[in-house]
């Protein structure tokens, strides 16, 4: 297969930095990472404070918070259920990564598969220019007919085309970008 002018990770890195799919995941990996700071604060503090339960002039109070149901238990509670959502924005923001690496992943194998379809187009576009040479050769002799002689010009206009075509779109990827930086 020929050498094609195109590096997979310089257009990987173009299309990346394009994809309106990857910035929102950004986005919403810096609000979660912002909850989760918040919320482990909020954990903190209400950790550094649960002390302060015991501080009750009232012997009812002083009595609940021993065997249950006071302040004390309200305030373990909302320690627990703070952290509980303190560990779900972990996860979530777990599932944010592995949502933008799938993301990188699928822009790579696209345009992998993109490259290797041109330099197929390229193989298949040079044998079809080698057998239209040859087909000349036996044209000129007398063998062959018109309508052979027309496929083989349609098929090589066809991978032409196609050719041109992919050329274009990868070619597109990393101009976006460089169009945008400009401005």
């Amino acid at each position: 297969m020929p050498k094609l002018p195109y590096d997979l990770a310089t257009l990987t890195q173009c299309q990346i930095d394009q994809d309106r799919r990857l910035e929102l995941i950004a986005q919403a990996q810096m609000v979660e990472q912002s909850r989760l700071t918040n919320l482990e604060a909020s954990a903190n503090y209400q950790r550094d404070r649960a002390w302060t339960s015991w501080l009750t002039p009232n012997p009812i109070g002083i009595l609940q918070n021993l065997f249950g149901g006071g302040d004390r238990q309200r305030a373990e509670l909302q320690i627990r259920a703070t952290t509980t959502q303190a560990e779900a924005s972990r996860l979530n923001l777990l599932e944010t990564e592995i949502r933008s690496e799938e993301r990188r992943q699928a822009i790579t194998n696209q345009i992998q598969a993109d490259l290797d379809q041109l330099a197929q187009l390229e193989t298949d576009l040079t044998a079809e220019q080698k057998r239209l040479q040859l087909f000349e050769i036996y044209f000129q002799r007398g063998q062959g007919s018109p309508a052979e002689y027309l496929n083989i010009q349609n098929r090589l206009a066809q991978l032409t085309t196609e050719k041109e075509q992919l050329t274009t779109k990868i070619d597109a990827i990393c101009e976006n970008t460089d169009t945008e930086q400009k401005h």
